[in-house]
């Protein structure tokens, strides 16, 4: 009769599991940015968003955004109105990304071939290498220091956002506010003062820095 009970119980379990649908908690941030091409992940294939970040890994993902959302691919002289138009947008299309493309390979070979650091740390068979070069041959770059293996705090990922981004002083047309207030309202502009970053006082984890980023590019 025991027996009879369990194997009912048992059956009963099998048939609510078949139809019940799979529990879905969402994905997560780091997925979410890997979807937009953001982040790559480790070989293992995880994104280990649990694991502390470091200096170098913030640099590969705003290079990422940068490259992505920043750097044009298509060029255009004139406003295209006929055959001639478009002809000439061609070539000055042509002209433009030929000139990036020269100007690349000079930099990419200067680094390789003097084996030369493009910044303290990289390496040409680090794996910021490549990224560092498209930002050199395009303008952008890191001007602050940056430690690559150095651990990530809520400081180090503003200063380095940033620096990267560009936003300074540069973004007032009027130099009215002191060096103070102009922080402080950069700050408030682009998120710090509402970043839950500060609110751990250590280093960061992966998914806390992609939360952030996902948090910002809203």
């Amino acid at each position: 009769m025991i027996l009879k009970k369990i194997l009912v119980c048992f059956l009963s379990l099998v048939i609510f599991l078949s139809f019940a649908k799979p529990v879905s908690f969402g994905e997560t941030s780091g997925e979410t940015l890997k979807k937009m091409g953001l982040v790559i992940g480790f070989a293992d294939g995880s994104l280990h968003e649990n694991r502390v970040m470091k200096q170098g890994e913030l640099v590969a993902l705003i290079s990422r955004y940068i490259i992505k959302n920043y750097i044009k691919t298509t060029y255009t002289a004139i406003e295209e109105k006929n055959v001639i138009d478009v002809f000439v947008n061609k070539v000055f299309n042509f002209v433009i990304n030929a000139y990036y493309s020269v100007k690349r390979f000079l930099i990419k070979s200067y680094y390789v071939v003097f084996n030369k650091e493009i910044y303290p740390g990289v390496s040409r068979n680090h794996y910021l290498f490549n990224y560092l070069v498209i930002l050199k041959t395009y303008g952008y770059g890191i001007k602050g220091n940056f430690d690559v293996n150095s651990l990530l705090t809520a400081d180090d990922f503003f200063r380095i956002l940033f620096d990267m981004l560009d936003f300074g002083e540069s973004e007032f047309k009027e130099n009215t506010l002191d060096y103070v207030n102009k922080t402080e309202l950069i700050d408030l502009l682009h998120g710090k003062k509402n970043s839950s970053l500060f609110k751990n006082k250590g280093f960061l984890k992966r998914g806390e820095v992609f939360a952030e980023f996902l948090r910002l590019l809203k």
